[in-house]
């Protein structure tokens, strides 16, 4: 009894030794990484590096945005920057510039807009024909390239006003007057010098100086100031289509109407002006690969210019309003006064550019630029 009371006793004290190392090992295991934890522990420590990776790529990225990059490729820089090698020698006459065009050619101070800074940088006369919110065909109409006949009437011998009824070559109406002369008056009829005046809608025409009475024959041309002081050897400068907002197919209408308006006033000394307002013109690029197809050297694309070159030119840091414009294909907005027009520092550009499409055609001698007297803005 006591051997087997002693056995149980001793088995019994190995029992619980068994017990208390399974347990002491048991939280040894636990304290030490299993293999799971450890592989848990090493991919976040790879997660924390690709997070770091990252945001040091975003930061670059953003940094990179302030980096202008144009969507309008440009691969003519010569033409826009650098020494002028003219494709044909001046014959050294100082010219006239004539500027046809919409608001974006009006110049409401006489010293800002780009044929104030045409007159400034060539020493040359330069006449301002332009009419705010008038289409290509308007513009055609005032200066000759669209034809307006006068309706059969007759002309008194005294100088009061009469009516006269006005019509385009394709019996469309005329919208002379409405926003502006642009270089109507004084105009003639007939070869009789008068006034046209705009009342209630309809045009009325009186004479300069009383004279004899005259029948006017159905189909008698009506001619502008503009077509009648137009001179062979002037420069025209053509700054037309905005107002129409024109497509890649509707542009061949402005380019026959611009044509048509070379050939009124035999000219072959022209520059073409490129269109610029992409928000109302989605095909734009279209339009102005037409308008450089058929007008080739004579065409200036001013947007692709403003886009990639305009405000380093200017001396402007852009704007991240800028940076965002030019990647829609819109003229940076330090650059504009509104959604369409540009300002001082955009005019003064497109009158450099234009000058110097001049010199390289020949049309005036090759010089420098120079200062145009810009005021601060």
């Amino acid at each position: 009894m006591k051997k087997t009371f002693l056995t149980y006793l001793f088995f019994m004290i190995a029992m619980s030794a068994f017990i208390a190392l399974r347990v002491h090992a048991g939280r040894a295991e636990e304290s030490r990484p299993s293999d799971t934890a450890a592989k848990a522990e090493v991919s976040s420590s790879q997660m924390t590096t690709l997070a770091d990776e990252a945001q040091k790529k975003a930061d670059k990225e953003e940094d990179e945005d302030d980096t202008v990059i144009s969507p309008v490729k440009d691969d003519a820089e010569y033409l826009w920057h650098g020494s002028i090698e003219p494709k044909k020698d001046s014959d050294g006459k100082i010219p006239r510039i004539v500027c046809w065009g919409d608001s974006l050619t009006v110049s409401v101070d006489g010293k800002t807009a780009f044929p104030d800074i045409l007159r400034d940088l060539s020493g040359c006369e330069v006449v301002n024909y332009g009419v705010e919110s008038e289409n290509t065909a308007m513009i055609a109409m005032r200066e000759g390239g669209l034809r307006v006949n006068v309706k059969a009437t007759v002309l008194p011998a005294d100088t009061n006003l009469i009516p006269v009824f006005l019509r385009t070559e394709n019996d469309g109406h005329v919208f002379f007057l409405d926003h502006g002369d642009g270089g109507v008056n004084p105009c003639s009829i007939n070869g009789i010098e008068g006034e046209l005046q705009k009342l209630n809608g309809s045009y009325y025409f009186k004479r300069s100086q009383k004279g004899e009475r005259l029948a006017v024959d159905e189909g008698t041309q009506f001619k502008t100031f503009g077509m009648k002081d137009s001179k062979e050897d002037d420069i025209l400068v053509i700054f037309a289509g905005t107002n129409d907002l024109p497509d890649s197919r509707s542009v061949k209408n402005i380019i026959s109407l611009e044509k048509s308006m070379l050939e009124a006033a035999k000219c072959d000394r022209y520059i073409i002006v490129g269109l610029t307002y992409a928000g109302g013109i989605p095909e734009i690029d279209a339009v102005n690969e037409a308008l450089q197809k058929e007008f080739g050297d004579h065409f200036v694309d001013i947007r692709k210019y403003m886009l990639n070159y305009g405000l380093a030119d200017a001396g402007i840091t852009p704007s991240k309003e800028d940076i965002a414009d030019i990647r829609k294909g819109e003229i940076p907005s330090s650059l504009r006064r509104d959604y369409v027009h540009g300002n001082k520092h955009y005019h003064r550009l497109l009158g450099e550019q234009v000058y110097r499409r001049m010199q390289y055609l020949g049309y005036v001698p090759v010089s420098d630029l120079g200062e145009t007297g810009e005021e601060d803005i």
